[in-house]
């Protein structure tokens, strides 16, 4: 008996001291993924090493590692995040979204073998995760956006994208509505920003509508509308600012077209780049930096190369590899946030 009193004062007074642990690995586990949005990745993966050196189970730590690891790497860590904590949505959504990177690196090379595989293996994640959370409306969606977008040969199928879609009917309007569009835009008759509208009409103009209306206009080329559609989410909510990136991004694909109107297109993504820069909102820093990136190409362009050569410098202060894609940087969340959200696989906005 005296053993087994001795034995339960042992475990409390050690359960401070574990709690204790497990938080201060947590803490650094937030330090590695604030050196990684600051632009320093090794530093950053050193971190995530030496806990897992000493706690290997550390479901987060495998988490933040395969988000800061630019190789095939990313899939292993993310598949040991699961292997410790296997309900976990957040960690299933990165699992998927990989999967659908390596289909499309596979779509370029068109290998049908390796496209097929991790089609299934996505789509595999993504059904798990309905297991889970039959309601979750951003799985739903994704699926509908495979199943719905691809064609036939390489795994899109109607008939399930419809199925998904009833039960997102009954999840989410605003969901349903995307996932409609999705369908529906195969259509050769369909009209994107009319299909918002009639959305906005029914159910009123939240925000999100309205962005989604604004984007529908860029995909239509009409970026003044889209503009007039973001402004009214910016002034009821001023953190939406990134929304001028969007605006930036359609003139940055106009002038990459070519035509007479080239130079106007550029001068107009510099004119939103700045609108996003001189606002008194706290912006990430990697964005920053892609921001100057963009700013110092475009300027190049131009012939002020100067003043182009300055906003590189200032790129590359921020962060020195910053990106160079024309897509916005998409910012992570700190890893111990729980948040997943819908992001179209197949369209630019």
């Amino acid at each position: 008996m005296k053993t087994i009193v001795k034995y339960f004062v042992f475990v409390l007074a050690m359960q401070p001291m574990f709690l204790l642990y497990c938080q201060n690995n947590t803490n650094e586990i937030i330090k590695a993924y604030e050196l990684r949005m600051d632009g320093h990745t090794e530093e950053a993966i050193n971190v995530l090493s030496k806990i897992i050196r000493s706690d290997s189970t550390n479901a987060l730590a495998y988490f933040e590692l395969a988000r800061s690891l630019e190789n095939d790497k990313k899939i292993d860590n993310i598949i040991k995040a699961l292997d410790y904590d296997s309900k976990n949505l957040t960690y299933k959504f990165y699992l998927a979204n990989l999967h659908m990177l390596e289909a499309y690196k596979a779509m370029k090379t068109n290998n049908k073998e390796l496209i097929t595989k991790n089609l299934n293996l996505c789509t595999e994640t993504l059904k798990g995760i309905l297991a889970i959370k039959p309601d979750c409306r951003e799985s739903l969606l994704f699926l509908i956006d495979i199943y719905g977008s691809l064609p036939e040969e390489i795994g899109g199928n109607m008939d399930i994208a419809k199925t998904y879609l009833k039960t997102l009917k009954s999840v989410d309007l605003l969901y349903a509505a995307q996932g409609e569009l999705i369908l529906k835009s195969k259509e050769p008759d369909f009209d994107i920003v009319k299909h918002w509208k009639t959305y906005i009409d029914t159910n009123g103009e939240s925000n999100e509508a309205l962005v989604k209306l604004g984007k529908a206009y860029l995909m239509t080329n009409k970026k003044v509308k889209a503009k007039e559609c973001f402004n009214k989410v910016i002034n009821r909510d001023p953190q939406q600012v990134i929304l001028y990136l969007d605006v930036a991004r359609a003139h940055l694909y106009g002038a990459m077209r070519g035509g007479d109107k080239q130079d106007k297109e550029l001068n107009k993504f510099k004119e939103n780049v700045l609108l996003y820069l001189n606002t008194a909102v706290k912006k990430p820093q990697l964005i920053e930096a892609w921001c100057y990136g963009w700013l110092g190409m475009v300027e190049g362009r131009l012939g002020n190369n100067k003043l182009g050569d300055e906003y590189i410098d200032k790129a590359e202060k921020l962060i020195p590899n910053y990106p160079r894609f024309t897509a916005i940087p998409a910012i992570d969340l700190a890893p111990n946030v729980v948040a997943y959200q819908y992001k179209s696989y197949f369209s630019a906005f």
